[in-house]
């Protein structure tokens, strides 16, 4: 089994396709991906497109219950508005997940309302996956600040620090409730990442959907190639995934 634990339904997908996946799927099945953790796009843009963005997004995965889990957002920005959306999510639309972009949506995560959407997660068992690598609001070690905090929370670094913070990733990943989305790191650093972080908390994803191209083959591709244990490489596209998200 492969599962894509990082994909977007992208504003350039809502508006070709309006909220019918049959085209995104398709690119999946080429790929040979079973299952994706589907994410917003306009949800991670402005504020007052989170609720709608958040309804697409689950009107969507509707569509392919069976291959689509549905990941949302809110903004701490919002305040109590935010910690009621994050209730919404876990309790109205069947979270698997819920996505923050620091970077993107401005936030710290020091803010208080952040840190009380955490405790809901943690409390729910959703885990909390984040776009990391870019500062001044994404690092690495800003996230597992947040992860010490709440160490019944699990969070997912969801580009393992991209190109050139792996190693920032890498340490924050020593903390047992940080995960590693490899989606992002090139080669050498997805080798030394398998080989130094916990087996039992590594999965793949290839942020597909933000725009029309496809970049799940460059993705997988590049973790395929990768000098990663045949086992191993099955247990992070497969097994871990299905334990991070509640796949039954």
């Amino acid at each position: 089994m492969i599962v894509d634990c990082h994909t977007h339904w992208g504003m350039a997908w809502a508006a070709r396709d309006g909220e019918n996946p049959a085209r995104w799927l398709e690119t999946l099945d080429r790929r040979g991906v079973d299952k994706a953790a589907l994410m917003g796009h306009a949800n991670l843009v402005r504020v007052d497109w989170c609720q709608a963005d958040n309804d697409r997004v689950a009107r969507v995965a509707e569509r392919a219950p069976d291959r689509l889990l549905p990941v949302y957002t809110a903004w701490p920005q919002a305040g109590a508005q935010g910690l009621a959306e994050v209730r919404r999510a876990i309790e109205k639309l069947d979270a698997r997940g819920l996505k923050f972009h620091p970077w993107l949506q401005g936030f710290s995560t020091a803010d208080p309302s952040f840190r009380e959407m955490c405790a809901a997660a943690g409390e729910a068992g959703v885990p909390v996956i984040f776009h990391d690598g870019t500062p001044c609001y994404s690092l690495p070690e800003q996230i597992a600040g947040a992860a010490r905090r709440f160490p019944a929370t699990k969070f997912v670094l969801g580009h393992a620090g991209l190109l050139w913070s792996w190693r920032s990733a890498l340490e924050a990943a020593r903390l047992p409730n940080v995960w590693l989305c490899l989606c992002g790191p090139h080669m050498r650093a997805m080798e030394i990442l398998c080989r130094q972080a916990d087996p039992e908390r590594i999965v793949w994803g290839s942020d597909f959907g933000f725009g029309l191209a496809d970049t799940i083959g460059y993705r997988l591709s590049a973790f395929k190639e990768a000098n990663v244990e045949g086992a191993l490489r099955e247990r992070i596209l497969g097994e871990n995934a299905r334990r991070l998200l509640g796949i039954r």
